[in-house]
């Protein structure tokens, strides 16, 4: 299922994942989507938007569990009405795991499900 694109395709996808801020206590939340830009997280707390992080999450692609690690910004936070639960977007920065083939990583597993998702 695609969500709006904005400037890169982005996928749903759920996993976990480890955000650690350059200042506070780490976390754990859950990815909800992917692009080769960012990640959308969910979390049950608020966070502080504009502060550096790194996170650590897993993507399975071609046969294989890929640990990705990056340093990120964290690009908004807002709370759903609905689920009370803030929604947080995270801009990637730099690939600290296989700074090249991270990107590339990222870009085939997006269109791996792609493909593989039926559209309605």
């Amino acid at each position: 299922m695609k969500l709006n694109t904005r400037l890169h395709e982005r996928i749903r996808y759920k996993t976990w994942v480890k955000v650690v801020p350059s200042s506070g206590p780490g976390m754990l939340g859950n990815i909800e989507d992917i692009s080769t830009s960012g990640l959308g997280i969910e979390h049950d707390k608020p966070v502080q938007v504009g502060i550096d992080c790194h996170v650590y999450f897993m993507l399975p692609y071609n046969d294989k569990e890929h640990i990705i690690q990056a340093r990120c910004r964290i690009a908004s936070c807002r709370q759903d009405e609905a689920t009370k639960r803030y929604q947080v977007g995270l801009a990637f920065l730099e690939f600290v795991s296989d700074p090249r083939g991270t990107a590339d990583i990222i870009e085939g597993f997006i269109h791996y499900v792609e493909q593989r998702t039926p559209t309605a």
